[in-house]
């Protein structure tokens, strides 16, 4: 199969906007890059695709970490604000803690240099030292819990939700509205993996009367703010015979993205560049924490390309550890293969083993 050949072609148009002022100093973030960015994505006519946006919310607070509580179910992080350069306090506890898919309050905490640099971790809980982020930091991929060691530096930020990425529910969104989830006045939905259950929660602009919301096919419940992450990527459905286009914004990382993830979970890692990549390049496969020492074994890590035209993911599984060539895809044919990851699109992982291990997915330069 040539995958890229047969990949989504995504018509993406990006400006990237230098800062006239920068909310903290350009050397705090040794992984972070200062402009701003905004892209049109347009997703073709009656396709399902996958997508993928690079670019970071506001940081609202920053500084050091001074140890990391590893013992428990989640790791803690007690960190130190840097008032000195410039960061706020730390956002309340009830915000650090939200569960509310209704409530923009979900965070991330991102590693910005050191040997974990990139790391992106989900906040659950914290106070204004400490924050307890979900799962623990296990030995993988040249990383663990030592890596963050003291004075490394990190960011917090909101993470991206429904309404970040694909617009406030509105009368002018592009994904159009209407009384019920079938309604033919609805353009687009979004649809977000759940990687606890492996299944994906489908999302559409409800309007009633003059209110609009986003919610899920059933159900009156709002989720405006359904979580989608930072790195993460997420599925758009094109129900009509025209582009639907939409704009996202936001600060432009350069650093790698890295995630704690679960052996046999499913997870969509975005491509963190805004140009188009393949797995050497974004060293999926020589960072992927499970795989042969030659040729693949059948539990080793996969990852799926989208097929836009099938509606279904070509899979590729990671070998090579100790091949001459080094580390690389294998197609479903035994063939060493570098598949292609498109700008503004994801990748499915699919991690081997069950522990916790740490997935990691580099921009192109």
């Amino acid at each position: 199969m040539n995958t890229a050949a047969k990949l989504s072609k995504l018509a993406v148009t990006t400006c990237v906007i230098p800062m006239l002022a920068v909310f903290i100093s350009t050397k705090s973030f040794a992984g972070l890059a200062t402009p701003v960015a905004v892209s049109t994505i347009t997703a073709p006519a009656n396709t399902t695709t996958l997508v993928g946006v690079p670019y970071a919310r506001p940081v609202e607070a920053f500084g050091t970490i001074a140890s990391v509580d590893n013992t428990g179910s989640n790791a803690i992080l007690t960190v130190a604000i840097d008032t000195a350069g410039g960061s706020p306090a730390m956002p309340a506890s009830s915000a650090l803690g939200n569960t509310d898919k209704n409530v923009d309050s979900f965070y991330v905490c991102e590693i910005l240099d050191g040997d974990a640099i990139g790391l992106i971790l989900d906040v659950v809980e914290g106070t204004a030292t400490t924050l307890t982020v979900k799962g623990t930091i296990p030995t993988s991929a040249g990383i663990s819990a030592a890596s963050l060691r003291s004075t490394t530096k990190w960011a917090l930020r909101k993470a991206h939700t429904l309404s970040s990425l694909c617009g406030a529910a509105s009368v002018t969104n592009p994904f159009g509205s209407g009384s019920s989830a079938k309604a033919t006045t609805i353009l687009g939905q979004v649809q977000i993996l759940d990687t606890a259950t492996g299944a994906v929660s489908t999302y559409y602009i409800n309007k009633t009367g003059t209110v609009y919301n986003w919610r899920t096919g059933s159900g009156a419940d709002n989720f405006n703010h359904a979580p989608i992450g930072l790195g993460k990527g997420f599925l758009v459905v094109n129900l009509k015979s025209a582009p639907l286009t939409f704009t996202v914004s936001g600060d432009y990382r350069t650093a790698r993205s890295r995630f704690i993830a679960q052996g046999g979970k499913k997870y969509l890692l975005a491509n963190p560049g805004i140009k188009d990549s393949d797995f050497a390049t974004s060293t999926i496969a020589e960072q992927s924490p499970t795989r042969g020492a030659a040729a693949p074994r059948s539990g080793d890590d996969k990852y799926g390309i989208w097929d836009v035209a099938s509606k279904a993911f070509a899979y590729f599984q990671i070998g090579g550890t100790e091949d001459s060539s080094g580390a690389s895809a294998y197609n479903g044919s035994g063939n060493r293969v570098n598949p292609t990851i498109g700008k503004f699109t994801s990748v499915l992982a699919l991690p081997g083993g069950s522990g916790n291990v740490i997935l990691t997915i580099a921009p192109a330069p």
